[in-house]
This record gives structure tokens, C-alpha cells and sequence, in this order.
């Protein structure tokens, strides 16, 4: 009898360890707004394991408490949810819109904002628009908004129309306001509040397919801004963010060139086709993949969230001493190129290339989002064909 209450005891010790094991379960995460706020919340806070879930959404490190908002918004595209992801920060270089899918993929990245920023939804015939305006100043003392409308779509979204919309100096106030949007175009009005006279003028931007955007021959508006602004010459207390370099000084608070990696890159060095869609970063410090860091180049494409890095290395070093996987592959087109097996993680595909001449070596990381690689696989494939290193 003493041995079967032992055996009782021990089958109960057993089936108490199983139920505990049970509750310490984890939870699913669950993707919806207030969770995609706290993974960015944390990863502002420096939580290591946040970064790595929403990797490649910030460029640039900036501090929680510098963020004025963080706002979180789903949208229904086709029976599918995604998320646009808007951040205003105090300074405009950490300013970010950005659009996931619901497995937290990269649709669309834009850190071209400035200003007070807000984001409303536009819907015209079959397209579908995200807006976002922006208030802020140039030189200190001119007012200007801008509006930007991105198409809203299944597996990609970009930008299709920019425009400033208000400008006010101490002698002239002018506004442009969308009158018409539809599928082929859009009309906007322009007019001078303070003007004694009824002055109005109209703009036409027609959708250009090729380009997947809204243009017009005129640009009646920017060309009026853009003159005003270069016109007003006086000294500014504020810093001047224009290009990717000026973004890179102020970030850095020094020359973007100046880096622990002692060979430079320029685009001199190599030839590379890329459409429009494919935006310039300038220097930038390549840190993702690599055993040390270089100083490089960044292209970078908002329609497709992809990126292609670039880095020069001594024409007798080798790939492998910068990178952590083995170049097995091999192609002699053009430049000699070794490239890498395709890199996958939960997110993104990556693949590491190596282009070399005598007298230089390129080293190349093209990252693209999983999700819609096979999509875009083509184009990708063109561009690296069209990849030659100048020597």
C-alpha cells in the first residue's frame, strides 16, 4: 500500500510539471496597431529583439522621448490589412511613413517628410490614396505646406503625387488647392488671398504611366516656391536639410565621408542602371551582414523596399574578410562578379556579391523584401547585369 501512494505522488509531481509547462506557454504575437506601436516603442527604447522583428525600418537611431507622435493606422486593400506607420519627430531627418503588410513586410519607406506631419485617406475612381501634409518652414521665415499622395495597393505602394500647396512670406501669400482627382489626372487651383484681385490660375498634372505618377508640364507652384525660396538670401539660425549629404552632416556633425573604413566609393567607380523608383542615400556606414563596417553607398527603392549597398575594398582583399558568408558562386560576364547563396530570414531575402578588376573590388548587398520577391525578381536580376566596375 506504502508503494502504490508513492507512485500516486510521483504521477502527480509529473502531471503538475506538464501543467505548468502548459501555462508558461507563450502567447502568440498578434499583429495589429497597438502592437506594431509598442514593437516601435521598444526598439526606440533599445530593445534588441524589436529591432531585429521590424529591422529596416529606421535608417537613422533617434531617442523615444525626441518622437512627437507615433500614429498607427489599418487600412483593408483587397480583403488584405496593412498598416501605415507615420512618425514626427522634433528633428525632420527622423521623420518616417512607412507602410507593412500583415507579417510586419516593408511595402513603403519615405524619410523625405519635414515639418508637422498628418495623414488622411482619399479615395477617386478606382485609386485609393494615402495624404499626408506638411507644415514647416524654409529660411527660417517662409511658411510652406506640402501634400504627398500615395497609391494604395496590394503588394506595393509609392508616391504618385507631390506638391507644395501653401506658401506665406512677409510680402506674398499664395495657396494651391486639389480640385479634381481622378484615375488620369489631377487639377489643382492656385490663388493669392491677400491679393486685392481675384487672381486665380489652374495646373493640370496627367497620370504618367510609365512613371506611375501624376506630372505637369507647368509645375506652376513649386516653380513659384522654389523661386522665393533661393531668392530670400539671408543668414539662417536653423540648419538647412536639402539633399541626402546636408541629412548626413547634421546626423553625423561631420563630413559623411570621414569613416573608420579607409577605402571611399563614388559613382565614378561603377556603372549601375536603375529607374526612377530608385532614390540615392549618399555615404552611409554598412553595419547589417558584415564582420566590420565600411563606408558606402545606398541606393534604396520606397515602390519595392528594397536597398542595394556599396563599399570599395582593397583590389588584393577579399570579400570574405568583410562579409560573414562564403561567396561560392561565380560569373565572368562583365567584371569578374562571386556572388553568395540567397540569405533569408523572416522578413528579407539578401544576397552578397563581389565585382572585381585589377585595380578594384566592389562589394555589393541587395536586400529585398520576401514577400514580394518573386514579384519584383526580374527587375532585380536586370539590375544586376547592369552592374559594371570602372577601372
Amino acid at each position: 500500500m506504502r508503494r502504490f501512494k508513492t507512485n500516486l505522488s510521483v504521477i502527480f509531481l509529473l502531471l503538475l510539471a506538464i501543467a505548468c509547462k502548459e501555462q508558461q506557454k507563450e502567447t502568440p504575437f498578434i499583429v495589429n496597431g497597438e502592437t506594431i506601436k509598442t514593437l516601435i516603442k521598444n526598439s526606440l527604447s533599445g530593445d534588441e529583439n524589436s529591432k531585429k522583428i521590424i529591422d529596416g525600418l529606421f535608417t537613422f537611431d533617434a531617442e523615444l522621448k525626441t518622437y512627437n507622435k507615433i500614429d498607427i493606422d489599418s487600412i483593408e486593400i483587397n480583403n488584405a490589412t496593412y498598416y501605415t506607420l507615420l512618425l514626427e519627430n522634433q528633428n525632420p531627418i527622423y521623420n518616417l511613413f512607412a507602410i507593412v503588410d500583415k507579417d510586419l513586410n516593408l511595402i513603403l519607406k519615405d524619410e523625405s517628410l519635414n515639418g508637422y506631419l498628418n495623414l488622411n485617406f482619399k479615395k477617386s475612381g478606382s485609386r485609393r490614396f494615402a495624404v499626408i501634409t506638411e507644415e514647416f518652414n524654409s529660411k527660417d521665415v517662409i511658411q510652406l505646406s506640402r501634400s504627398s499622395y500615395y497609391s494604395l495597393e496590394q503588394y506595393s505602394s509609392e508616391l504618385v503625387f507631390r506638391q507644395f500647396t501653401k506658401i506665406k512670406t512677409s510680402s506674398k501669400e499664395a495657396e494651391q488647392v486639389v480640385s479634381v482627382i481622378s484615375d488620369t489626372a489631377i487639377v489643382t487651383s492656385i490663388f493669392y488671398p491677400a491679393s486685392k484681385t481675384s487672381k486665380t490660375s489652374k495646373d493640370v498634372f496627367n497620370f504618367d504611366v510609365a512613371n506611375n505618377k501624376y506630372v505637369s508640364d507647368k509645375n506652376l507652384f513649386d516653380s513659384l516656391v522654389h523661386k522665393e525660396v533661393r531668392g530670400l538670401n539671408i543668414q539662417t539660425k536653423n540648419p538647412q536639410i536639402t539633399d541626402a549629404e546636408s541629412i548626413l552632416r547634421f546626423f553625423n556633425g561631420k563630413d559623411p565621408n570621414v569613416s573608420t573604413h579607409k577605402f571611399s566609393i563614388s559613382e565614378n567607380d561603377f556603372e549601375i542602371v536603375l529607374d526612377s523608383t530608385w532614390k540615392k542615400l549618399g555615404s552611409i556606414t554598412i553595419s547589417n551582414l558584415v564582420k566590420q563596417k565600411l563606408n558606402g553607398l545606398k541606393f534604396i527603392s520606397g515602390k519595392m523596399g528594397a536597398g542595394i549597398s556599396l563599399a570599395a575594398i582593397a583590389p588584393t582583399d577579399s570579400a570574405e574578410n568583410y562579409f560573414n558568408e562564403v561567396l561560392k558562386n561565380r560569373d565572368e560576364t562583365k567584371s569578374v562578379m562571386r556572388f553568395s547563396d540567397k540569405l533569408i530570414d523572416n522578413k528579407n531575402i539578401y544576397q552578397l556579391y563581389e565585382f572585381s578588376c585589377p585595380t578594384k573590388k566592389i562589394l555589393m548587398i541587395l536586400e529585398t523584401p520576401k514577400s514580394t520577391y518573386e514579384l519584383n525578381k526580374a527587375h532585380y536580376e536586370e539590375i544586376i547585369k547592369s552592374f559594371l566596375i570602372k577601372c
